[in-house]
């Protein structure tokens, strides 16, 4: 996986607000998590959906990540001027590869990855690492936990791989390029 460029930072940490809210908006209408939840999202750009979602569904712990260290910095910086009193005690911001996620096996309840996944591989339409990423989530997942996504290349791709291991889409959003997901591991009915 490789670091977002001057560019991309720029646009990632300019014009997420509208988008966080739409996602939040739109996870909050389909997701329910267990009391107690402990939630990852990978490559959380400037931290905003990170702070509405531990605002609006109190998590005992979310911990967003991303590759790029600057990008953590830049989130920081940017939640520390939103919130003027310091990070939420359960909120956590870290360095962290999806390809290698630094998480205990079946410890999480729920996995956040909005235009992330294909940045697995170093190229926007190169696949070949994707499963490698879906593999960590699927590894850090518990039974019955939530992989919400959304993503721009590799759509049926990835909800193939998913259906392949066991997970159910309970909810689907379609926007222009963009395809929004939520899949539970294993069948509907199970976990949280």
């Amino acid at each position: 996986m490789t670091e977002m460029n001057r560019v991309s930072r720029f646009f990632v940490n300019l014009s997420s607000g509208r988008r966080s809210r739409r996602r939040f908006l739109w996870v909050r209408k389909h997701v329910s998590l267990p009391e107690g939840a402990t939630c990852l999202e990978i490559g959380c750009g400037n931290g905003d959906f990170a702070l509405r979602f531990v605002e609006g569904f109190r998590p005992s712990r979310l911990v967003a990540t991303d590759l790029d260290p600057r990008q953590i910095d830049a989130a920081r910086r940017h939640l520390t001027e939103r919130t003027r009193t310091g990070l939420p005690p359960a909120l956590e911001l870290r360095r962290a590869d999806m390809l290698d996620l630094p998480f205990p096996s079946a410890s999480l309840d729920a996995t956040f990855a909005f235009t992330a996944i294909h940045h697995a591989s170093p190229r926007h339409r190169d696949f070949t690492k994707v499963p490698v990423a879906l593999g960590e989530i699927d590894r850090t997942l518990k039974a019955g936990g939530l992989l919400v996504y959304e993503e721009i290349v590799h759509k049926e791709r990835i909800r193939g791989w998913l259906t392949e291991h066991g997970y159910s889409v309970l909810a689907m959003d379609r926007r222009w390029t963009r395809e929004s997901v939520i899949a539970r591991k294993g069948p509907v009915g199970s976990g949280p």
